[in-house]
């Protein structure tokens, strides 16, 4: 096991989006994730067909990023989000993402239509969303893997290298475990508070 090395997670690839901040679980700091895994993202974002684009949604968090966000939500989507106190958290080692779906101009695709984004129906296959949506959901799923990401087995938009999950999936040694980032990771902190204002005043997460 080691840590490797944390980068933004557009990288090696501009045809790879990140959720626009004030939508993010965590404002703090920029979304990251281990060096290997940008370069994953990239084979995925080169790979999806030209009128569909990669969005990543959530990257990296830090243990304390986790427990506010299973302290807020656990009584409302139960196992979906994980518990920090049953070990290491995926997305504590920069090994996982949650990943979605742009069109070519730039709309994010529901891939859960007719409900919303997350949540519902969470399940890669299910026969309560549109066959559009189950489409998206299949090719999404597939470039993944092919690029060497392991599935969720109850979230169709969380993949992961080197962390547990990975490791059990493909049969493999565990990689990846907990890393902290340094302060100089994190955004200056007049960026954090104005990002605080903007998401509390206009826009409010949809996961």
């Amino acid at each position: 096991m080691h840590d490797g090395t944390l980068v933004r997670v557009n990288k090696y690839s501009k045809k790879i989006k990140e959720l626009t901040i004030v939508k993010r679980i965590s404002v703090e700091y920029p979304l990251l994730c281990q060096d290997i895994v940008a370069k994953m993202l990239s084979k995925v974002a080169e790979t999806l067909p030209n009128h569909l684009q990669l969005q990543v949604d959530s990257a990296y968090r830090t243990r304390k990023t986790q427990e506010i966000l299973w302290s807020v939500r656990k009584g409302i989507i139960g196992d979906l989000v994980y518990n920090p106190q049953n070990g290491t958290p995926p997305h504590c080692t920069g090994g996982a993402v949650d990943a979605a779906l742009l069109d070519k101009g730039g709309r994010e695709l529901n891939l859960s239509e007719p409900f919303q984004k997350y949540y519902n129906e969470p399940q890669l296959i299910s026969n309560k969303i549109t066959a559009r949506a189950q489409e998206l959901r299949l090719l999404l799923n597939k470039t993944m893997l092919d690029a060497g990401f392991a599935p969720h087995p109850r979230e169709y938009w969380h993949f992961s290298y080197g962390d547990r999950m990975w490791a059990e999936y493909y049969r493999k040694d565990l990689i990846y475990h907990e890393l902290d980032i340094p302060e100089a990771m994190y955004h200056r902190h007049y960026k954090i508070l104005w990002f605080k204002l903007l998401r509390h005043v206009c826009i409010h997460t949809n996961y």
